[in-house]
């Protein structure tokens, strides 16, 4: 395996960990195939959302025992969660909000793991696909004006 594979590989997954906006452009611009545009993002992006609920679910169970009390930071959030709702918290979370922190707000809400999973998945999905397409075109478009 040729090393500077590997290093764009790490690269694009070490980006689309946390956001998946970034990832799908380094693909394009290193010349990776759409399948592995989508190997190295959504591993990256769904993993660290696992990662997330698995940590959530140790950290609410760890809380349980604690008494609770009037949270700042919660009442906030849940007034952005009622504002802007559940799907465009979803939509938005793999370019601004972020893959992680939308999985640790659903399962706050009290969201299955399953429908957490499957939402990141399929929005994660839609994102990649239209930023890895579009920066195939800009690539094309830059490559065309070169030639003027």
């Amino acid at each position: 395996m040729d090393e500077t594979y590997l290093l764009q590989a790490l690269s694009i997954m070490f980006f689309s960990a946390w956001k998946t906006y970034i990832g799908p452009a380094i693909a394009a611009a290193a010349s990776f195939s759409y399948w592995e545009m989508l190997l190295f993002n959504m591993g990256a992006a769904l993993s660290s959302a696992a990662a997330t609920l698995l940590v959530t679910d140790f950290w609410i169970t760890r809380r349980r025992s604690k008494t609770r009390g009037f949270n700042k930071n919660l009442r906030r959030i849940l007034k952005i969660w009622r504002r802007y709702g559940k799907r465009t918290t979803l939509f938005l979370s793999p370019i601004l909000l972020g893959i992680p922190s939308y999985a640790l707000l659903a399962r706050h809400f009290k969201e299955s793991r399953l429908t957490i999973m499957l939402e990141l998945s399929l929005i994660t999905f839609i994102w990649c696909t239209g930023i890895y397409w579009a920066s195939i075109e800009g690539l094309v478009l830059v490559d065309e004006w070169r030639l003027l």
